[in-house]
């Protein structure tokens, strides 16, 4: 058994030394056929400038036409050609009638949610006849800030 570890690992010493003497060295890539460019240090220096199509005049002027044009269609589209949508009309409801609104419908689901599984719904009743005190004192607020614009 020992004998034949030792003869494994000898068998394996001279594999390695006979393949390794055998190789030649890695050629380098700039010495190839593949290489075509230009050794360090030697050729041209860089010209100073190159022209660049993002940098030219012509360019500029069609970026400062596109954004005009751009703005010109927003304007248009908003300003004179969209008809009036829901949102609008959303915007154009006082916040005190959005908000109660909200609200009291919120509190209604709830309260339904709540009878459905047999719960007590006064709470809840309570909550949505305060809703009707908060939308006074919120119309009052309103009013008076409308005022003093």
């Amino acid at each position: 058994m020992v004998m034949l570890s030792r003869l494994r690992k000898c068998l394996c010493i001279i594999r390695h030394v006979s393949t390794n003497s055998n190789k030649s060295p890695e050629p380098r890539f700039s010495e190839s056929a593949a290489f075509q460019g230009r050794k360090r240090g030697a050729g041209v220096a860089k010209p100073a400038y190159e022209m660049d199509y993002y940098t030219s005049d012509e360019f500029g002027r069609k970026k400062l036409l596109s954004v005009l044009g751009s703005l010109a269609v927003f304007i248009f589209y908003f300003g004179y050609w969209r008809e009036p949508s829901d949102l609008d009309e959303i915007w154009a409801i006082p916040p005190h009638i959005l908000t109660a609104g909200v609200e009291r419908k919120m509190l209604r689901d709830q309260i339904k949610y709540a009878e459905a599984k047999g719960q007590d719904t006064s709470l809840l009743k309570a909550q949505l006849e305060y809703v009707d005190v908060k939308e006074a004192a919120l119309q009052i607020q309103f009013q008076t800030t409308g005022q003093e614009k």
